[in-house]
């Protein structure tokens, strides 16, 4: 007994896929070590060695479900100004989420804002070896000082620096990304307003988009020492943080986690649904036929 080839079923089952997946909180675990979170971002082509954290240990963990919750990155580490666990598992209930873990700030994050200090820094730094000339690493910053604090002396500010040179800059500029320089009115196209109705549940009010970290102009096998820094600004109240995605610190670029585009979906299911309407057509054909 011959089984007829029924299309629709492909049909039906692709168009399951075209309906948007009901959003997740983002699962964030406290860290364990200094060591084990950086060894988590060490992608090819990197060496790390000689690690140190400075801040508390509740401001830092490691996050999943980055995909389903809308920020770009599925899984990493996540280093704060406040605490860690207020993004475990909850969306945006709130626009002020604010820990204050009474720590100092960070000489070199006092330099992207003169006239300001900063405080409540958590700082991770580690010495790393590139087997190419540039070293590449994914993030994505988040603040509640979003969008209520935008252009005001509460700037939070982060920065990625070697020598003193910061690398966490706009794409294509020389100008440091932070709640005053990516907004809904300045780069608005890196930025993600999470208190309009988007589904994203990330407490943050506002978040960037994934950005690329890019040191280049590196000696091959020289040893050089990068701090990754966070910290509040202006007082200790609002948390910031930034989110840096595993795997990703390479000698080269790596792809930011991404699912399927449903323009794309929908152009498979176009595709298929035509290769099976052809079968069919051919196997009536040999059956007439036959």
């Amino acid at each position: 007994m011959r089984h007829h080839f029924k299309p629709y079923l492909i049909s039906l089952m692709l168009l399951i896929l075209l309906i948007p997946a009901a959003a997740t909180a983002l699962s964030v675990t406290p860290m364990d070590n200094s060591d084990n979170m950086v060894q988590s971002l060490v992608g090819p082509g990197i060496e790390i060695s000689n690690i140190s954290y400075t801040g508390t240990d509740s401001a830092s963990g490691y996050f999943s479900d980055g995909i389903n919750s809308g920020l770009g990155i599925e899984s990493g580490i996540v280093l704060t100004s406040g605490s860690a666990s207020n993004l475990d598992g909850t969306s945006n209930t709130s626009n002020s989420i604010s820990s204050n873990n009474h720590l100092g700030g960070d000489s070199n994050l006092n330099t992207l804002i003169p006239g300001y200090s900063t405080y409540d820094a958590t700082v991770l730094s580690f010495d790393f070896v590139s087997q190419g000339d540039a070293a590449y690493f994914n993030y994505s910053f988040g603040s509640e000082e979003y969008p209520e604090w935008v252009n005001s002396s509460f700037n939070d500010a982060f920065g990625f620096f070697i020598d003193g040179e910061n690398y966490a800059m706009i794409p294509g500029t020389d100008t440091p990304v932070s709640i005053n320089t990516v907004n809904a009115d300045a780069n608005s196209q890196y930025y993600v307003d999470n208190m309009a109705s988007s589904g994203d549940t990330i407490e943050y009010d506002g978040f960037t988009s994934v950005l690329t970290a890019s040191i280049t102009g590196l000696t091959p096998g020289e040893t050089y020492t990068i701090a990754l820094s966070i910290a509040d600004a202006g007082d200790h109240v609002y948390d910031s943080g930034v989110f840096l995605q595993a795997g990703s610190f390479s000698k080269a670029p790596v792809a930011a986690a991404a699912v399927p585009e449903p323009q794309f979906i929908l152009l498979l299911l176009i595709g298929i649904t035509g290769l099976a309407l052809k079968i069919k057509s051919e196997l009536k054909f040999r059956m007439a036929g036959s």
